[in-house]
């Protein structure tokens, strides 16, 4: 994962290309595309490195972490979010009371980007890596994709594969935000 700011920068240039930039200015409020590219990129880097200091550890003891997100508020500011009550739910059931908070912070006005952070079972059968590290993420501003990192836990220590970058459906910004609740 010592690649991941190229491999971020990388996925984002390929976004770009296909993102209708129309839509993207719009709503950006006047800045030029090549501001919005870098805000955009940079909140994705923070997101996805406060995210992996946040479950390095975890990972190594347990194997695998509960979903959590990392988002960045209307503020710029990036946090943790974790549901302390989903740390006791089934995974799967853990990812959709998640995504609804997240979707209701949206709702809200509160936040412009998410990154989703949880392990799941690796769909390639024939890898090395029974687990991989799904990593979620939206921006308000259009560009959407999942990380998928396959790892294994040996001597105590969490080693991390190549990943793989998916395009995959909004999840958390396919809603209309509340105008009065944004202001």
């Amino acid at each position: 994962m010592k690649n991941t700011s190229t491999a971020v920068r990388a996925t984002m240039f390929l976004i770009f290309l296909i993102l209708p930039l129309g839509e993207l200015f719009a709503q950006s409020g006047g800045a030029t595309e090549d501001e919005v590219k870098q805000m955009v990129q940079k909140q994705f880097e923070r997101m996805y490195q406060k995210g992996v200091e946040n479950l390095s550890d975890r990972i190594v003891v347990s194997g695998g972490v509960k979903p959590f997100a990392v988002v960045t508020d209307t503020g710029d500011q990036t946090k943790a979010i974790r549901i302390k009550q989903a740390e006791e739910m089934p995974a799967d059931v853990a990812l959709e009371v998640l995504r609804r908070s997240l979707i209701a912070l949206v709702k809200k006005g509160k936040i412009g980007a998410t990154a989703i952070f949880y392990t799941a079972d690796n769909p390639n059968k024939e890898a090395n890596a029974e687990k991989v590290l799904v990593v979620e993420m939206e921006h308000i501003f259009g560009p959407t994709l999942a990380q998928l990192v396959p790892f294994t836990i040996k001597d105590g220590k969490a080693r991390f594969g190549d990943q793989v970058v998916v395009d995959m459906e909004k999840q958390i910004f396919n809603i209309k935000v509340d105008k009065e609740a944004a202001e």
